[in-house]
């Protein structure tokens, strides 16, 4: 009997003994799952930050591109010399229009003026009132004006002004009216500064 105890006291300590080695290589094992637990975490947590990076360069690129763009399409003013109101004579010299016969004269007054995104220039009525806003358009050797009609509107009119010949107190040039796409009348026009100036 002593044998079996004896052999049984030698095999519980053989298994403790391997239990041992055992636990030792699951905590090694536990420390090394550990590690790169963290390291994945410490890894995941570097790619979060370079995302919030790239976004935030995105959102400063774009902020760019919008303060680029609207230093780009920001207006530069009329020049003194061109600003202000105009004394503005036409002319017909050709037509296929019912409404405009050669040698027509028209006599108006124009303001030439702009806000933070366009040129434009207004043709004003004896009363001083807009009758109507022409876009332009100044390259620095020609001023282009022109209006088109609302495309619901059943008449159908485009009006070019291209002044091609700019002095200090005078601009002359072509002004064009179209209808309908089939009646054209062409003018001359020429601008003049008033006696009594005021912008």
């Amino acid at each position: 009997m002593n044998r079996i105890l004896l052999f049984l006291i030698l095999i519980s300590f053989t298994i403790s003994c391997g239990n041992s080695d055992r636990e030792k290589q699951l905590h090694d094992r536990e420390r090394a799952l550990q590690i790169r637990i963290d390291s994945f975490a410490a890894k995941e947590n570097e790619y979060r930050a370079l995302l919030q990076m790239k976004d935030s360069i995105a959102v400063l690129d774009s902020i760019k591109k919008l303060t680029d763009s609207i230093n780009l399409t920001a207006v530069k003013p009329w020049a003194d010399s061109l600003a202000g109101k105009w004394n503005g004579r036409l002319i017909c010299v050709e037509s296929n229009c019912n409404d405009y016969v050669i040698g027509d004269q028209r006599v108006n007054t124009w303001n030439f003026a702009n806000d933070t995104l366009k040129l434009y220039a207004s043709l004003l009525n004896n009363k001083n009132e807009i009758v109507r806003t022409y876009d332009a358009v100044f390259n620095g050797d020609d001023i282009v004006l022109s209006h088109k009609t609302d495309p619901s509107v059943a008449k159908n009119v485009q009006i070019r002004t291209i002044l091609n010949n700019i002095q200090k107190d005078k601009l002359t040039g072509t002004y064009t009216i179209i209808k309908n796409n089939d009646c054209i009348a062409k003018f001359s026009i020429e601008f003049t500064r008033p006696s009594n100036r005021t912008k």
